[in-house]
């Protein structure tokens, strides 16, 4: 007895590209401190400013080690007497702020800090659209 049987082969094609769009957007978080410099904050050749003789934006007493110290991406603004000070001059830790210089008694220190938080958004659109086709082979007969 003799088989008919039919072959067929399916090919499959996707056609179509992935797009995407990052957009990076940033958001600052900005806290400023106030103090005025007093005899006690002149140490040698340097003024040191205690965590605790700064107030924060809301008029509050800073806590003991309640400064905050931006991340590598933030950075922070030093002002004495309401003047921007040049980079490198000082220092400044949770502790305190450290002036490589004397600065005078009753001179208004202000610090602003700037911490900057990255958030990225990522959209992706594909419009990929496969297709599959199908053929049919001639009909084989087995004996």
């Amino acid at each position: 007895m003799s088989v008919i049987k039919m072959y067929l082969t399916a090919t499959s094609t996707v056609l179509g590209n992935v797009n995407t769009t990052t957009t990076t957007n940033t958001s600052p978080t900005v806290e400023r401190y106030t103090a005025s410099i007093v005899l006690g904050n002149i140490i040698g050749g340097t003024t040191v400013v205690p965590a605790t003789s700064f107030t924060n934006d809301s008029g509050s007493a800073v806590a003991v080690n309640g400064l905050v110290v931006p991340s590598s991406d933030g950075y922070y603004s030093l002002y004495v007497n309401n003047e921007l000070q040049r980079g490198g001059i000082s220092s400044l830790t949770a502790a305190n702020l450290t002036i490589d210089t004397v600065l005078v008694v009753g001179v208004t220190v202000v610090i602003e800090v700037v911490t900057l938080r990255w958030l990225p958004y990522l959209q992706l659109q594909h419009p990929i659209q496969p297709t599959t086709s199908l053929f049919q082979h001639p009909y084989k007969i087995n004996f």
